[in-house]
């Protein structure tokens, strides 16, 4: 009898000690799906790691390759929460992860705090395995084929980001946004704005209206764009009813990116300088990030703003 007894002592303990690691944690493992967002919808890789205290983290990062440390994972009943500081072209940005987890299923979203506005995506997970240790890009490429026999099924193609055809068609239509950031010679801020671009007979510009609202008042302003397709490149000449007129070119060789040299203008007795650069985030929206140089100072951030087009 006691012999019986240890052997079922013993056989309890071994049956623990060697159950599968999603039972004995629910979160730590490999978890693929999808990411739905503004660009659309594409594949995704999340992976977690038990740890002394707490949990580990890591996603595929922006550029193929690379990859993004998930911090401060955190795992409250059907709760599950983490961060992530990301590098963009605009700025260093972190993105705060919600998610809520049901056995074998992640779902939630990830948001983005860029210059006073909230941009948020969705986000579902399904566990695909165990393994914490295998590079991240290794992650769903294979898989058995249904029906079992050890078969696997090609691996897919990478998604790429969306990139947008460098054209002037991409200007046209009504946007609307919010800028964000601090007053100068050039403008008020914070300022909500409507522009619309309509396209010139020449068929490589256009020329828009814009008009914002400030606790001031109105700001108006008329915007004309041309485009030269050999060169990849935009000219903009920007005029405001506070006097003050902007001339620059834009770089467009990337199709994610328009980085702009723009000529010096004085206004109210000081000499400013701008720095802008634009990034297509998609068909439509993109966003504008503006430094400025007062005087031959050093350069200092002005403002940032999230550019939505209008659906018809």
């Amino acid at each position: 009898m006691r012999r019986s007894t240890l052997f079922f002592v013993i056989l309890t303990i071994l049956s623990f000690v060697f159950l599968p690691a999603s039972a004995q944690d629910k979160l730590a493992g490999r978890w693929e799906g999808k990411i739905q967002s503004m660009q659309g919808e594409r594949p995704t890789t999340a992976v977690f790691k038990k740890e002394a205290d707490g949990y580990a983290g890591k996603m595929p990062g922006l550029r193929p390759g690379t990859e993004i440390q998930l911090k401060d994972v955190k795992l409250d009943g059907d709760k599950v929460t983490a961060k992530a500081d990301v590098e963009t072209p605009q700025a260093n940005v972190t993105i705060n992860y919600t998610f809520t987890l049901a056995g074998d299923e992640l779902k939630g979203q990830g948001a983005v705090d860029f210059g006073g506005q909230t941009i948020t995506f969705e986000m579902s997970l399904k566990r695909v395995s165990n393994d914490t240790e295998a590079p991240l890009a290794a992650a769903g490429q294979a898989a058995q084929a249904p029906g079992g026999g050890g078969q696997r099924q090609q691996p897919r193609n990478e998604v790429s980001q969306p990139q947008q055809k460098q054209s002037i068609d991409y200007f046209a239509g009504q946007w609307s946004y919010s800028y964000i950031g601090r007053e100068s010679a050039l403008g008020p801020a914070p300022r909500d704005c409507t522009v619309s671009f309509t396209k010139r007979a020449d068929g490589v510009s256009v020329e828009g209206a814009t008009q914002c609202r400030h606790d001031g008042g109105m700001l108006k302003g008329n915007t004309v764009i041309v485009f030269d397709e050999a060169a990849k490149s935009l000219s903009f000449t920007e005029k405001t009813d506070n006097g003050v007129t902007l001339t620059s070119k834009g770089n467009w060789s990337s199709p994610i990116a328009i980085r702009f040299t723009i000529d010096p203008v004085k206004a109210k007795g000081q000499t400013l300088q701008l720095r802008r650069t634009i990034s297509i985030v998609a068909a439509h929206s993109f966003t504008v990030t503006e430094e400025l140089s007062e005087d031959g100072g050093p350069f200092v951030r002005l403002g940032n703003a999230v550019y939505t087009k209008a659906v018809k």
